[in-house]
């Protein structure tokens, strides 16, 4: 009886001495993950945290449009970015737009080509390894800067482009293994350019297949068939964290096209008060 008796107080200590060693290891083991997190997100976002960890963000800015312009200060203030507003080309700019094709574009929509067009050229010029490109009519997510440094984690190397915002985008293959709502996957067709970004080569290679002596179409059509003929590497984020806001209160200067608004799940634009929008 007493070997019986011992042998289960040696068997209650041991699985005692277990339970103890595995719960201290877990303890340290969290507390060694939550530092490689932090590491890792200085790694990524580092000092580039005031541009979502790209080199440099641009605004497509129609210099009339004061409306929009003040509700992106806002934005800009309360997220701590930096915004480089790019006067757009207009619809007016006849001298320029005459100098290019047309592809059944309307001349807002060209100007609007032209435009995008000239940042690529500047990313190019000015050398940046990465430029995010806006509009001028969107609203952010308002944890946009924690949920973009997860989506940099999940980046290739090799990327190109990356639809931070989208319309009518299907969702394709997932990449990485994100814990967020918000994933990244590879792009399948997007359509709208409100908030995209390019790397440097993808620059290079867009100057080349977005030609606007010869367009195939507006500028957004043209982005989606060269991804889908895959002569450039695109990903997107589901849901997407920048969206339009075309309303009524807050119409699109391109002639004829739909107004289309998307929600997201925190709006910063809501958030600061503009609940009319």
């Amino acid at each position: 009886m007493a070997t019986k008796f011992n042998n289960r107080c040696m068997i209650k200590i041991f699985v005692g001495f277990l339970i103890f060693t595995l719960f201290y290891l877990s303890f340290w083991l969290r507390l060694l993950f939550n530092y490689l997190e932090d590491l890792n997100l200085q790694k990524v976002v580092g000092f580039s945290d005031r541009t979502l960890g790209f080199d440099h963000i641009y605004i497509v800015h129609l210099d009339y449009r004061t409306d929009r312009r003040e509700r992106l200060d806002e934005i800009a203030s309360y997220h701590g970015l930096d915004f480089d507003y790019f006067s757009a080309i207009t619809k007016d700019d006849e001298q320029i737009l005459r100098k290019y094709g047309s592809a059944d574009m309307n001349p807002s929509q060209k100007a609007c080509y032209l435009s995008h067009y000239s940042i690529y050229e500047l990313i190019i010029d000015k050398g940046f390894n990465s430029v995010l490109i806006l509009e001028d009519d969107v609203d952010f997510e308002l944890d946009i800067t924690a949920t973009v440094a997860d989506i940099h984690r999940d980046l290739p190397a090799s990327w190109e482009m990356l639809y931070v915002g989208h319309c009518f985008e299907g969702v394709g293959e997932q990449v990485g293994n994100s814990f967020s709502v918000h994933k990244l996957y590879k792009s399948v067709a997007p359509m709208c350019t409100h908030a995209y970004a390019i790397s440097y080569s993808g620059a290079i290679k867009l100057i080349e297949l977005l030609d606007p002596v010869t367009p195939r179409g507006t500028v957004d059509y043209s982005l989606k068939v060269v991804i889908g003929e895959g002569k450039i590497s695109s990903y997107s984020v589901h849901p997407q964290l920048i969206v339009q806001q075309g309303t009524a209160n807050n119409p699109s200067d391109i002639p004829n096209s739909q107004p289309l608004s998307f929600n997201l799940l925190n709006s910063t634009l809501h958030f600061l008060g503009h609940n009319n929008i």
